[in-house]
């Protein structure tokens, strides 16, 4: 079997190779949302999809923040395209007025490409500017942000703006600045306490979720090719489509709902930065830190 998937774009092509060659693939990572949509019998996902991403920040957005506008900066991957459409839906659901939506090339972005997207922008400030990017772009986004002095709360789409270097290298310009995440480190759970103590014992630093997610998906492949009676891929299949159990990461089991067949459903908690460091802001129960309220 294969275990892993980071990239939405790869992992697709590699989902139809696996279930082309009858191959299991457990994915741990990628959330483009069609990786569990096209009826592939032979892919699994640990983490959600992409359009679920948000819905830790969608409750504290109406709940904390009830914005009457956004405006949506995103790269065009997958992840990032259905990052935003998510987003869209959600302002057309809760009649949120939408200032801007400006997309652009994840290949060769530069400061003035950034400078370029967010112009309109700061000509017209949102309550919210939600984004969506991996770690370099986000770092630049945010910088770019701060230097223009545009004056909205900050939501990250997770992505790059929950990895562990975030903070540290945007410093003052993400301060406050609060993002989905698919983890948090202060789920009091027995497994998630031994794995971010050693995690921190063995390399020096805090996981982020795209470690917790990985660690989960090699015990739940180990656990099916312990139990399965062979190791052929139909047996591996049916391993894996009795799995129900704790991880780090939280309860896996694999569910067909909606239009996702064999995925796993998982909670999405959110992150605030405050003194460069992340503190759970939501939901109620998983709480670090009160929500800290942007300066105009």
């Amino acid at each position: 079997m294969l275990v892993g998937g980071y990239s939405s774009s790869n992992t697709l092509h590699m989902a139809y190779e696996a279930d082309r060659l009858g191959t299991p693939f457990l994915v741990c990572t990628a959330a483009d949302d069609r990786v569990t949509q096209h009826k592939l019998k032979n892919i699994f996902r640990l983490n959600p999809p992409v359009s679920e991403y948000t819905k830790g920040l969608e409750e504290f957005l109406l709940d904390q923040i009830k914005p009457v506008t956004m405006s949506i900066v995103y790269e065009n991957s997958p992840f990032g395209t259905g990052s935003a459409m998510r987003m869209m839906w959600f302002c057309r659901e809760n009649d949120i007025a939408i200032n801007a939506i400006q997309p652009y090339l994840k290949k060769g972005v530069t400061s003035e490409t950034m400078q370029r997207i967010l112009t309109p922008i700061q000509k017209d400030p949102p309550d919210v500017l939600f984004m969506a990017s991996y770690l370099k772009d986000a770092i630049l986004l945010v910088n770019k942000i701060s230097d223009m002095n545009i004056k909205s709360i900050l939501c990250g789409g997770a992505g790059g703006f929950t990895h562990d270097d975030f903070p540290r290298k945007t410093q003052k310009a993400s301060e406050y600045l609060l993002t989905a995440t698919l983890w948090s480190p202060s789920d009091h759970s027995d497994q998630n306490k031994v794995f971010n103590q050693q995690f921190i014992k063995r390399y020096g630093k805090k996981p982020d979720y795209h470690a917790v997610e990985a660690y989960s998906a090699l015990l739940v492949a180990a656990d099916a090719l312990r139990k399965c009676q062979s190791f052929t891929a139909a047996d591996i299949r049916s391993a894996l489509e009795s799995t129900h159990m704790e991880t780090p990461f939280g309860e896996v089991a694999f569910t067909d709902y909606g239009l996702y067949q064999r995925q796993n459903v998982a909670d999405t908690p959110v992150f605030q930065i405050t003194n460069s460091r992340f503190e759970t802001v939501w939901p109620q129960s998983l709480k670090t830190a009160e929500f800290a309220t942007p300066a105009k």
